[in-house]
């Protein structure tokens, strides 16, 4: 897809153009993201007026979620983990918050009445999620290890995305759209719904404990079928040529 991107209208036109066509260029998977992301910011319909804390980070867990997705699909790769890395703190903090309410656990104030969001307050947070929801607290461990190891700080493997020289080695191109890669874009949705799959079966499990919050009716019906979807996606996406050449690499340098 031809983008123009030579002046800020036009930027902001191809952006609009590449959220329109994603459907079509991108099949189920723009519409398994697209679909789920809304799902999450839906799902909960009421909370509990004690639990203000959870709706902060809940709050920004659906922003970010969003803004991933939208970035994915406007090919601002590095931007969309960035987003997602935001999401599963929020989303770990959010779940926290359900069954910790008091903003002690959140902040400090220092003594001239500054907050601090403290590092030692997230481990506490983050050493709670491990005691009590170990499977989700090592899928977001996990997740957060993969993005942060490839797009948290500038690197030569993402400079790929903006970077092209043309086949005469003479000209260099630095394009302000990422460099347009299917298997990638595909690979990036997948990832934003199964992130949303982690968080929302997170916050319903540890909901059942407190029973503080009010999700849609059949929730879990539609949590087992969005994992259904995603399973079938990943599925297929193992059964690339792409894939299994990466995988045979990836198996090859560990030998």
């Amino acid at each position: 897809m031809a983008l123009k991107q030579s002046t800020f209208e036009e930027i902001v036109e191809s952006e609009r153009e590449l959220v329109r066509t994603a459907d079509q260029r991108y099949g189920n998977y723009s519409w398994h993201a697209r679909d789920w992301v809304v799902f999450l910011s839906r799902c909960i319909i009421a909370v509990d007026p004690d639990r203000m804390m959870f709706a902060r980070f809940s709050s920004l867990m659906k922003k970010q979620l969003f803004l991933a997705l939208l970035s994915t699909l406007r090919l601002h790769r590095v931007q969309a983990m960035m987003n997602l890395r935001q999401v599963l703190e929020a989303g770990a903090a959010a779940a926290f918050a359900i069954a910790n309410p008091e903003p002690k656990h959140f902040a400090k104030t220092d003594q001239n009445g500054f907050i601090d969001p403290a590092q030692d307050l997230t481990k506490k947070r983050y050493d709670w999620l491990a005691l009590h929801f170990p499977e989700a607290s090592d899928a977001i461990k996990e997740k957060k290890l993969l993005i942060n190891n490839f797009a948290a700080h500038a690197n030569i493997v993402v400079t790929a995305q903006t970077f092209e020289v043309n086949d005469a080695g003479d000209e260099i191109s630095t394009p302000f759209f990422d460099v347009e890669d299917e298997h990638h874009v595909k690979t990036d949705l997948w990832e934003t719904a199964s992130i949303s799959i982690v968080l929302m079966d997170l916050l319903y499990g540890v909901n059942k404990t407190r029973g503080v919050l009010e999700f849609i009716p059949d929730f879990e019906f539609h949590l087992r079928r969005v994992y259904e979807q995603n399973v079938a996606l990943l599925t297929e996406m193992k059964s690339t040529q792409r894939y299994k050449q990466a995988l045979a690499r990836s198996q090859k340098a560990s030998e």
